[in-house]
């Protein structure tokens, strides 16, 4: 057995090992109550060990009795071994693994035959190494099983192939431990302990620091780092210091850290991976768990979710690269004698990419990492730059826009593209206004962030175009061909190079550069930048003269405008998007991911051009009637993946990433990932096959947007769909689909790989020199000759022994075979030399292989533009499918009447008339028991403003929202649940509903309402929709009355549709006789209204719409409702007569002195005491 120490030194492959160098701990161990280690089971399987490390432990094997003709299995177990040392070993106790010795000598059928001798083996989980008795298999036990890994678990159970007279035969063994007299299972720790990293005074909170001795509180303190001493870092063991080394660097990680087959979690970070990710700790005296390598998808997700950093360091050297290093680099030190680990990449929320090792997640919505910059503006407002990125599908927006003082624009940009970390300058930078930092303390205060050092994290517009120059798009931005369109328009003309921003494009090249910064930190610049996707971002009202001094002013300026705006308000007011009851949550029946996508995207920002929406009017009302053309598409969208993701993905497996150490890790599970990529790229291509079909289904329609969407350009001009089948057809006939899913690699077809088949041509001929060798060999001996062996020990030549007698000098002797069919096995120097060839071209055929799945997935992504514009008119034709399916499924609904504002309508006003309109976020059975509303605002008959009252819960908020959400809903195209709909575009809703302070900002309700009520003031225009509940109730009853009337005034002058609902009576009693404004409030009956005795008033809702004014708001009846005692809504109804007696003496004086002669005024008073009320 020296022979296989030799190979499998002792020392198992786990820093557990390296790091153990304390006297054994004196507690006895203890074992889970529930065991929730996801650590394997040789690590967690016996007690008494020293350090930590398990003890060694011997087992049996029992196997059922074979046929007479079948030699027995031996099955012992080994201490695992590593490959090779990295380091000097402590002695100490070995975790177990189990040693599984076939011996073939004994089967006719024994040799591989060339059929299958070069066929790879796929199973990482086991090291093979053949020798003349048979092959050694080695499997590290596991008790670490993900939920759907049941099956592979129970085939560890089964012995490997078991060669005999009849052919192969699996048999099950049952593995036994058996326990020395002081050997408990369990190897992890279940008690509270003081761990090391918890006794180290640099990470004590009084001592801590940043790797440039910065201590926090200071303006440089950088939390990202860590300062760890060298004298520590000396006392350390190769690995361990190769660990505090990576971890300085990155001490807002949680480092999944790569030791042979497994990720290992140390120190705090072992804390996080038992606290949140439910491990156990091993025994030892520093915090040490972990996972195998197949879990990081699973492990690093659930970190992530939960706010975390995670690093993956992998091992980028074997054992045997480092040996090599180490004998080539003239000064080693103890610490060059491990191999090398380096980062592959952090991940966070932000920053998702779905590589090999991360599944495509189900959450359909973007997750946006956004950079922003700012120059403030004495007393105007601020100047912001920004960019913010879906790295998911490699999506870049940047932009520059001027903003009020209320951040409007600002606010409107982050309700539409929340983000999920926030890149900006550090403090004391001098670029952050008051108003912003509010908005971070508040509005995303629990949205991540990251403070940048300005100019080298936080680069300049210069700086950010240099990198991209010299290290992504290469040449200078004059090589138009390798720019982003979006990226040149933003150069300055007079720049030669093409290295300096505009000057309106300052802020957002800057922008760019810290995201750029930070995508390169998290090592993924380059995947992420060479999709070169790049869109400028302009605020949908960035061409409105908002702001403007007059009412004459904004009134020349309305005019419709691409999309309509709905501010952060008003989409938080009108339950817009979100999750469950939402207008989204109601309206989306789309069939893809990429198609809920753009839905939110188009119900963010509905259409503001009247022949965009009428297109979309028209391709939903032919697909309403043809509904078997409805499923069939609906039925091909729904079998799609999110293809736009998987195109990313794809992309970036064909990236030859250029000193990326990526491309240097060492990853045990490849054949897994191979399989995984090829399931992903293959289900892409076969949606790419399916949307072909649809030409063919949409041949007969004659909807413009239709035709546009699933006709070529070759068969009809309006066409838009790619012509895709060369393509599709190239990659169905380049390799085997189903040998690719099976093996999880390509083996190209011939004539797609010159290099490949070649190759295969000299592996051909070789395999044909064997026969003839063979055959020569056959007569030579005077019988029939076989090969025998696999791997390395092909080619023996196999002699039965009654013929072996003839041998020569020139044959070895390798190997003999007793029993029925006794034979010889020998090897030549022409065997040997034939082993040699074959060795080298599988070698080289390995490493084509190797890049050739790159190859095809870069020779896929060639044609990004292609495949990316049919998923947008996918994308585009499953939202319109939505809309016809929510208007199937719902009850009355119509089509919006779209009305050009011209002086041929309506005397050139807008206005807005609904008739029997339902709320459209009900459900359909709570639909059924609503009762519809109509309106009519504006126009030729009816005033612009609507002042409304009603009863407290008689339906006026509900009614307001109702307007709002049927308004947006007709702009986008779909059907409304309303009788009848006409209007004319608006371009902007602006809503203050409800009443609540901010108590994070420091605002008062009233001071919340009023800064709500000012954004309106400022932006609206004509042909806006303003929607105000109840302003100045925060405040005194005067107050809040004035402010209200001012406000009422304004909107009346602005002409802009208005529903403004009050319970100010006074208010109402002002405006009765303004035809500028019309009256109005939800109905009501009531019964025993005039009794003295409140309680008994009933008030019956009728939640209808009626002109008029309603003389009371029945408050009482709400208190009623409330339930509060009869004794306090009686005391209260005493009180309200009192107080509206008063009003009434008011009232009269004011008219008495109104009308009356000054002479008589001195009589009148003394007349009004005398009054009796």
């Amino acid at each position: 057995m020296s022979k296989n120490k030799e190979k499998f030194p002792s020392s198992p492959n786990t820093l557990h090992n390296y790091f153990a160098k304390s006297p054994a701990s004196t507690k006895k161990p203890v074992n889970p109550s529930t065991p929730t280690s996801a650590l394997p089971a040789d690590r967690a399987s016996s007690c008494n060990q020293t350090n930590g490390t398990p003890k060694s432990s011997k087992a049996a094997v029992k196997k059922e009795a074979g046929s007479a003709g079948k030699e027995k299995r031996s099955v012992t177990v080994k201490q695992a071994a590593n490959e090779v040392d990295e380091e000097e070993i402590v002695t100490q106790k070995k975790r177990r693994r189990i040693l599984l010795l076939d011996d073939t000598s004994d089967t006719e059928d024994g040799d591989v035959g060339r059929n299958n001798e070069n066929k790879p083996n796929n199973n990482n989980n086991v090291e093979d190494h053949d020798e003349q008795t048979g092959t050694k298999k080695f499997a590290l036990l596991s008790s670490f099983e993900r939920p759907n890994e049941t099956a592979e678990a129970d085939q560890r159970k089964e012995a490997n192939k078991d060669a005999s007279d009849d052919g192969p035969v699996q048999k099950k063994i049952k593995l036994e431990t058996v326990h020395e007299p002081s050997e408990e299972p369990g190897a992890v720790l279940d008690e509270p302990t003081v761990w090391t990293h918890q006794k180290l005074d640099f990470l004590k909170p009084n001592k801590i620091k940043d790797i440039h001795g910065n201590r926090p509180g200071s303006e440089k303190y950088d939390s990202r780092t860590l300062y760890v001493p060298d004298q520590y870092l000396t006392t350390l063991t190769p690995a361990m210091r190769q660990w505090w080394i990576l971890k300085s660097k990155n001490f807002d990680c949680v480092l999944f850290f790569k030791v042979g087959k497994f990720y290992e979690l140390y120190h705090m970070d072992a804390e996080v991976g038992v606290t949140e990710l439910g491990f156990s700790f091993m025994k030892g005296e520093f915090a040490h768990s972990g996972f195998p390598e197949a879990a990081y998808d699973r492990m690093s997700t659930t970190l992530v979710e939960k706010g975390f950093k995670v690093a993956r360091v992998e091992q980028t050297e074997t054992p045997e690269m480092m040996q090599e290093r180490c004998k080539t680099e003239r000064t080693n030190s103890k610490f060059d004698k491990v191999v090398r680990r380096e980062i592959c990449q952090i991940t966070l929320m932000g920053t998702e990419v779905f590589g090999q090792q991360v599944t495509i997640t189900n959450n359909h919505q973007p997750r946006y990492m956004l950079a922003i910059t700012e120059t403030p503006r004495q007393g105007t407002g601020s100047r912001y730059g920004v960019c913010f990125i879906d790295t998911s599908i490699g999506l870049f927006h940047l932009g520059e826009f001027d903003d009020d003082n209320q951040q409007s624009r600002l606010l409107t940009f982050l309700s539409h593209y929340p983000p999920v970390l926030i890149l900006h300058e550090r403090a004391g930078s001098g670029n952050m206004s008051e108003g912003t930092q509010r908005i971070m303390r508040t509005l995303l205060a629990n949205v991540k962030r990251e403070a940048l050092t300005h100019g080298t994290q936080f680069w300049s517009g210069e700086t950010t175009l240099k990198y991209l120059a010299e290290t992504i798009y290469g040449g200078s931005m004059s090589e138009e061909s390798k720019w982003p369109p979006a990226l040149r328009t933003m150069l300055d003309d007079a720049d030669s190079l093409g290295l300096t921003p505009k000057e309106s494009y300052q802020l957002a090249l800057k922008a760019l550069g810290g995201c750029v910064w930070y995508l390169q930190r998290c090592l993924l610049d380059q995947q992420v930048l060479s999709l070169a996707t790049f869109e400028e971002y302009v605020p949908l009202d960035e061409n409105k003269h908002a702001g403007s001094e007059t009412i004459e002013q904004r009134l020349g300026a309305a005019k419709a405008k691409r999309f309509m705006v709905l501010d952060s308000i008003t989409l938080n007011n009108l339950k817009i998007v979100g999750s469950e009851g939402s207008l989204v949550d109601r309206m989306d029946h789309c069939c893809t991911k990429f198609g809920k996508r753009l839905l939110h995207s188009w119900v963010c920002a509905p259409s503001c051009v009247k022949e965009v929406i009428l297109e979309r009017q028209e391709a939903v009302g032919e697909l309403i009637e043809n509904v078997d053309l409805l499923q069939d598409v609906r039925q091909i969208l729904g079998q799609l993946p999110d293809m736009e993701r998987h195109l990313a993905q794809i992309h970036g497996f064909g990236l030859a990433l250029t000193n990326h150490p990526t491309r240097r890790a060492i990853l045990y599970e490849e054949h897994v990932y191979g399989k995984k990529k090829m399931r992903d790229f293959i289900a892409t291509l076969k949606g790419f096959q399916s949307l072909l079909a649809l030409p063919r289904l949409f041949a007969s329609v004659s909807s413009k947007l239709l035709i546009r969407l699933t006709h070529k350009a070759g068969s009809n001009p309006s066409g838009a769909f790619p012509s895709m089948e060369k393509q599709i057809e190239f990659f169905e006939n380049s390799f085997d689909h189903e040998n690719a899913l099976k093996s999880g690699s390509i083996v190209p077809e011939k004539g797609l790989d010159a290099e490949y088949d070649a190759i295969e041509q000299e592996i051909k001929d070789l395999n044909e020199e064997l026969d003839q060798y063979l055959v020569s060999q056959g007569k030579f001996f005077g019988c029939t000759v076989k090969y025998f062996g696999n791997d390395k020990k092909r080619f023996q030549l196999e002699v039965p022994e009654g013929r072996a007698k003839k041998a020569t000098s020139d044959y070895t002797l390798e190997g003999t075979k007793t029993g029925k069919n006794a034979a010889k096995r020998f090897h030549t120097e022409e065997t040997r030399h034939f082993l040699k060839q074959m060795m080298q071209l599988e070698d080289r055929r390995k490493a084509v292989l190797k890049d050739l799945a790159r190859r095809i997935f870069e020779r896929f992504s060639r044609d990004y533009d292609m495949w990316k514009s049919c998923i947008d008119l996918m994308a585009t034709l499953d939202v319109l499918t939505s809309l016809a399916e929510y208007a199937r499924s719902e009850g009355l609904m119509c089509v919006p009447e779209l009305l050009d504002k011209d002086e041929s309508v309506n005397g050139g006003k807008a206005f807005v008339e609904i008739e029997e309109g339902i709320h459209p976020c009900l459900t359909s059975d709570a639909a059924e028991n609503f009762i519809p509303n109509g309106i009519a605002i504006g126009g030729d008959e009816k005033a612009n403003l609507v002042l409304l009252t009603g009863p407290n819960m008689g339906g006026k908020s509900t009614l307001m929202r109702q307007v709002g959400l049927l308004a947006m809903m007709a702009q986008i195209g779909s059907r409304i649940p309303a009788q009848s709909c006409r209007m004319t575009l608006i371009d902007r809703i602006f809503t203050r509903l409800g009443a609540s302070d901010d108590i994070m900002a420091g605002h008062s309700t009233f001071l919340v309402e009023l800064n709500e009520t000012s954004a309106i003031l400022k932006h609206a225009t004509a042909d806006s929709l303003v929607l105000l509940d109840e302003l100045g109730r925060g405040t005194a009853t005067y107050d809040g009355t004035a402010v209200a009337g001012a406000v009422v005034h304004f909107l009346a002058d602005l002409k802009c549709r208005t529903m403004f609902s009050t319970h100010y009576h006074n208010l109402v009693d002002s405006f009765h006789e303004d035809p500028r404004i019309a009256l109005g409030h939800m109905a009501c009956m009531v019964e025993n209204e005039d009794g003295d005795d409140p309680t008994q008033e009933t008030v019956t809702f009728l939640y209808r719409y009626t002109e008029g004014a309603c003389p009371k708001s029945y408050g009482f009846n709400a208190a009623k409702l409330a339930g509060m005692p009869a004794a306090i809504i009686k005391r209260a109804y005493e009180l309200s007569k009192t107080v509206e007696s008063e009003a009434l003496k008011r009232k009269i004086l004011m008219k008495l002195l109104k009308n009356a002669p000054q002479n008589e005024i001195k009589d009148l008073v003394v007349k009004f005491k005398s009054c009796q009320f």
